[in-house]
This record gives structure tokens, sequence and C-alpha cells, in this order.
């Protein structure tokens, strides 16, 4: 009854504040101008990628009768759909590029991306709910605590209580919970929102756990921050130094820590630059067939090989057209070394990304943001996905323009052999489609596993600190 009683009195104490109740309310309008905005950006990405779908499928379908392998030099384009989580936290959707270009000999990296003409200020500062929730949620709940305790202390109401038969740990309890129930006052409306639109564009279904992971992830955090800032409230000696030192912690831990850790990951782990990349690659390719060059020594060995396997001399005598047997045995050569190349910039990207995990211990922002991308599908293990499945689409779009010439151009039409619409049109399509689970793989275990390290951590050291300043 105590406690619900400080509860009462210090959710009426925020709420006469007309300080917190303007910044409340300003955080409650930028949560629904970063959804409303956020909303706006995903239907016009979702109408520009069907959009550009139909449009590279229609061009491929019309590209005039020309040879098979020529149209796989003319190529086609694989583009990543918007999900709808991206809504609330686009992670790095905005910055790896909407597309891959698809064509014969080379994999290519995603291209076009929506910040590449943005300022490096403006895309710190883009406004979304993962923004807010990250950076100025936690000085909202700062502003809301930081004299919670010290300030029962500076006007005289702590003895009072005392000498009433309040507790210490009564008093915390109901503080703490008082706080929370000012930051569910905040947050549940975006709750409602989030929902509403997930049910809306028909995405509840598929979204629901992500989007319950997210919203429990923000929790967790606000929870972290909300236990901070009572704890600093009940050892500070006054509200000034209250608020310098949570001011001190939040520009550490959001600003500092995530921007050091950063520029560290990059130091250790360097990515090569793309021509330094595509010069390796070239450099490997010179160690097996060039589907272009029938008189390197791999591709006259493999010739020769050919030639024993059906008792002939002469390519002319197979059975098949031999041109586009070679095409797809360097295109399979070439797929193996462009993957072998890939994997080590991956695995560059995967030791940054652990040493940026097992940071968040250190912050706890860094581990809410890690696994709210990651619950929004929206990190680099879901657009990894992306381009392993476009991936796996070029090279069986080029088996199937291969296959075509080396079945059909055969005797007297191998000169001058064309294919035309009709046949482009038979061609697979590509479509991609997430997985309908969360992409939580063991990368994005530690940092969930931190967050809730943070969270117990600080309700223990919160439970410590009451117990001490109820002997005192």
């Amino acid at each position: 009854m105590i406690i619900y009683s400080i509860i009462r009195n210090e959710l009426t104490q925020q709420i006469r504040d007309k300080v917190i109740v303007s910044l409340g309310l300003l955080i409650l309008l930028l949560l629904t101008v970063s959804v409303v905005s956020g909303i706006n950006y995903y239907s016009e990405m979702a109408d520009q990628h069907h959009q550009a779908e139909e449009l590279a499928r229609v061009q491929w379908e019309n590209q005039g009768a020309k040879n098979p392998h020529s149209a796989a030099h003319y190529g086609t384009f694989a583009f990543k759909p918007v999900t709808a989580m991206s809504v609330f936290d686009p992670g790095v959707d905005r910055y790896t590029g909407v597309s891959i270009f698809l064509e014969g000999h080379r994999q290519n990296f995603a291209a076009y991306s929506l910040a590449e003409d943005k300022e490096a200020s403006r895309r710190f500062a883009e406004l979304t709910p993962a923004f807010i929730f990250a950076y100025l949620f936690p000085l909202f709940i700062i502003l809301a605590g930081y004299r919670s305790v010290v300030g029962e202390k500076e006007n005289g109401m702590y003895r009072y209580l005392k000498s009433q038969g309040v507790s210490t740990g009564q008093l915390i309890a109901g503080k703490t919970m008082g706080l929370w129930a000012v930051i569910l006052l905040i947050y549940l409306p975006f709750l409602l929102i989030g929902c509403l639109f997930l049910l809306l564009t028909d995405s509840l279904g598929s979204n629901l756990t992500g989007f319950s992971l997210m919203v429990a992830v923000w929790l967790v955090y606000f929870g972290v921050i909300a236990h901070i800032t009572i704890i600093v409230s009940t050892l500070a000696k006054s509200s000034g130094s209250s608020m310098v030192i949570l001011l001190s912690v939040w520009i550490i831990s959001t600003l500092l820590v995530p921007r050091l850790i950063t520029n560290i990951a990059s130091g250790i782990y360097p990515v090569p630059d793309t021509t330094q990349f595509y010069q390796a690659v070239r450099t490997d390719l010179l160690e097996g067939i060039d589907g272009h060059n029938p008189y390197s020594e791999h591709s006259v060995a493999f010739r020769d090989s050919v030639l024993t396997a059906h008792g002939v001399d002469d390519v002319a005598d197979l059975p098949f057209n031999f041109r586009g047997m070679m095409l797809q045995e360097g295109e399979e050569f070439e797929k193996r070394i462009y993957d072998h190349h890939f994997a080590k910039i991956d695995e560059i990207h995967r030791s940054q990304i652990r040493l940026f995990s097992f940071s968040s211990i250190l912050s706890p922002s860094i581990a809410a943001r890690m696994t709210s991308m990651a619950a929004a599908g929206t990190d680099m293990h879901s657009f990894n996905h992306f381009s392993r499945k476009a991936e796996a689409y070029r090279i069986e779009l080029m088996r199937e323009l291969n296959l075509d010439l080396k079945i059909h151009a055969v005797g007297e039409r191998a000169a001058g052999y064309a294919v035309g619409g009709e046949f482009f049109a038979q061609n697979l399509s590509f479509t991609y489609e997430r997985p309908d689970q969360v992409f939580i793989d063991s990368s994005k275990i530690p940092p969930l596993i931190i967050l809730l390290f943070w969270f117990g951590a600080s309700a223990g050291i919160l439970s410590v600190v009451a117990r001490k300043e109820e002997v005192l």
C-alpha cells in the first residue's frame, strides 16, 4: 500500500511538472512523426521496388533476338524488397544498396544506396523510432527521474517519510515503478500505432515475432536507463550533480563508445576497397578456365579432356555446342573464385560485428540497437541473406542460358545462333521472400544476453543501494 501511494504521488508530480509533460508530448509527437514518415518511406519504396522489378523483367523479355551468352552480358537486376519493420528500425537498409546487377562471369556489389548523397550528419540524425529510442528517450527518462530521490532529500521529505515508517527500499521501489509508469505512458501509444500499421498492411502475422522482440528489447533498455537514473539520484549529493553524472553517462554510452568501437573495428578489421577486391579476383581467375579465351592453358586442357571423353578430335564433331559447355564451366569456376573472396569480406564484417557485439558490455545502447535491427530484419545478416539468394538466381539463370546454347547451337545452327522473346519469357524470374523467422544467428546472441545482463545488474545494484541507504 505504501509503495502504491509513492507510485501514485510520483506519477502525480510528473504530470504536474510542465517541463516533463512538454518533453513527454514532444517525444510522443516525434514518435508519431517518425512512424508516419517511415510509413511514407515504406509505401514509396514498396511501389518503386514493384515498378523496378516489373521493368527489369520487361526489359529482359524484350531485349530482342540475340545469342544466349550475349543475353548473359546484357544482364538483369535483383531488387531487395523493403520490409514493413523498416518503418520502426531501418537499420542498414538505407546504406547497403537496393539492387544488384546480375550478369555473366561476375558477381557485383549492391548499388544505389539511399544514403549515398546524404551528409554524415543527416544520416546520423535521421528521424526514426529506433533513433528516438536509442538517443532521445533515455534523455527523457533522465530528466524525469534525476531528482526522484535526491529531490526528496533536498526538500526534507525524505526524513519525514522515514519518520512515518517508510523504508528506503519502499521509497526507491515506488520511485522506480513511478518512473516506469511515466515510460509506459509514452511507450504504449507507440506500441498501439505500430500494431495498427502492421495490421493495416497485412504484415502483422509475418512480423509479430520480430515486432514483439523489438518492443521487449527497447523496454529492457529503458529499464536499464531507469535503474541507473534512480541509482544515481539515490547516491548523488544534489540534483545538479545527479543531472551532470547522468548526462555524462548518456554521452559516453550513446555517443562516444559506439563511435569509438566503430573506429576500432574498422582499424583492426579493415575492409579492402573495390579496386583491391577485383584485382585479387582477377589474379585468381587466371588459374582457371576463361570462357572467353579458348587458347588459355586451362581452357585447352579442359577442351582436350572433353574430346578424349567423347572420342573425337575436333569440337565440331561433338554432339553439343562446346562453347556453351565451356562457358558454363568457366561460370562455375568464376563463381567459386568470387564466393571465396566475398566470403573473406563477410568474415571481416562478422569480425567487426563480433567486436561490436561484445563491446556492448560498455554500452547498453549498442546491445539494444543491434538486437533491434536483427528483430526488424534490417541488419547485415538479413542483407547478406538477400545477396546470397540473388547470386543463387544469377548462377541458375546463366546455367539456363549456357545450357540452351550447348544443346541447340549445334551443327549448322551454331553460326549466328540466336533466341528471341519467347525464350527469354520462359527464363526463371527472381522473387525474393524474407524468411518468416527473426534473423537471430549466433552473432546476435551476445548483445541480447549482455542487454539482459545490464538489466539484471542495474536492478541488482539498485537493490544493494536501497539496503545500503537503509542502514545509513
